[in-house]
């Protein structure tokens, strides 16, 4: 197998990470969303930073930075940016032979980042409308 080594690599670093979920999150914006976006869509679109991370998944600010602190070695995450350190990390996150429990499935990835999407939307038509969110959210997005 000629990505032993590569996949014992990252296999080591990921089984270190405490909570694997948010990281899989951020990863599949990263290498499965924006790279689907074209080019006009990827200069207003694209989430890049780890605000627009915290804002898209909306969690705290810094819980991107946090979640990612422990993958200092393959992957940048600053104020402005972040990178991912190594072209063959994608290579091993979408091939599941290869990641295992670490693979990125691109349909569920996109069906997550299409359920935030309408979440934005709803609280966006109902902030618009004078109606609470709170409720209707509650209902709508258990979980």
């Amino acid at each position: 197998m000629p990505y032993a080594e590569l996949n014992s690599l990252y296999h080591h670093v990921f089984y270190n990470v405490d909570d694997m979920e948010p990281v899989k999150m951020v990863l599949g914006i990263l290498l499965i969303l924006n790279p689907t976006l074209t080019e006009s869509e990827a200069r207003n679109s694209r989430i890049v930073t780890s605000y627009q991370m915290d804002k898209f998944f909306l969690w705290e600010l810094g819980e991107t930075e946090a979640c990612l602190s422990q993958l200092a070695s393959i992957i940048e995450c600053t104020a402005s940016r972040i990178d991912i350190l190594h072209a063959s990390l994608s290579d091993f996150l979408l091939d599941v032979s290869r990641s295992n429990q670490f693979y990125l499935c691109r349909e569920s990835v996109l069906g997550d980042c299409v359920a935030y999407g309408l979440h934005h939307l709803c609280k966006r038509v109902l902030d618009r409308s004078g109606v609470s969110f709170i409720p209707f959210a509650a209902s709508v997005f258990k979980g």
